[in-house]
């Protein structure tokens, strides 16, 4: 008798880091070009939980014309301090996230085409204490040329 995938496998709530991001977060986003130029400033308010042993994250973008943008995430339990996080909503359907737990207080996640296997970005998430996290994003072309950071400060608001 097999013993069900539910019981041996390791509990998200239980992860180093990941745990520590559960809340509601408000940040300032900003984003710069290959040269440092800024292109774009907009806040976002992202909720995270986990519920049966997934992670779900909602992040609401609203920017300076009154635009603003919804996404979801759902993220499951894809090794030691791993998880792979999916989303429905464009353009993130398209991708495969992998976030990874380092230390105490570092994510490092990963960001590939789904249909081509290319790197897109790397962010590294820093949660320097329990309620303030700096995030810095590199993204690159389909071509793998570097093509902008993003730079997020958050301060934890519930």
């Amino acid at each position: 008798m097999s013993i069900p995938e539910s019981i041996t496998q390791k509990q998200l709530k239980d992860f180093k880091v990941f745990p520590k991001h559960v809340g509601v977060w408000e940040g300032d986003w900003i984003r710069l070009d290959a040269n440092g130029q800024e292109i774009e400033r907009f806040k976002g308010l992202l909720t995270k939980k986990i519920v049966d042993n997934q992670w779900v994250q909602t992040n609401i973008y609203e920017f300076a014309d009154g635009r603003s943008v919804t996404q979801n995430f759902v993220g499951i339990v894809a090794g030691e301090d791993k998880i792979k996080i999916e989303s429905s909503d464009p353009p993130f359907c398209n991708y495969t996230l992998i976030g990874e737990a380092h230390e105490d207080s570092l994510i490092i996640f990963r960001v590939w085409d789904k249909a081509t296997g290319v790197l897109l970005a790397v962010e590294t998430i820093n949660l320097i204490d329990d309620n303030t996290c700096i995030r810095t994003t590199q993204g690159f072309t389909p071509e793998g040329k570097f093509r902008g950071v993003m730079v997020i400060q958050e301060c934890r608001v519930g």
